[in-house]
């Protein structure tokens, strides 16, 4: 019983071992096709934060310590 449990657990590690390096080299296999850049070619993969448009009647928050 003991060996079946063993070659059974074996068998699923040498699985799981193979499909993560099978998915990482597709995954590597993939990026290569799509980074098919002219040299000297860069790209700016940024988006800068979208700020808040706050209206003159509102005005903008001051932090103050009232001295007396």
């Amino acid at each position: 019983m003991k060996d079946i449990f063993y070659t059974l657990l074996v068998a699923w590690i040498l699985w799981r071992i193979f499909s993560s390096v099978n998915a990482h080299s597709s995954k590597k296999a993939s990026q290569q096709q799509t980074s098919s850049k002219k040299e000297g070619e860069s790209t700016v993969n940024f988006v800068p934060p979208k700020k808040k448009n706050v209206g003159d009647v509102e005005g903008e928050y001051v932090d103050y310590e009232e001295i007396k």
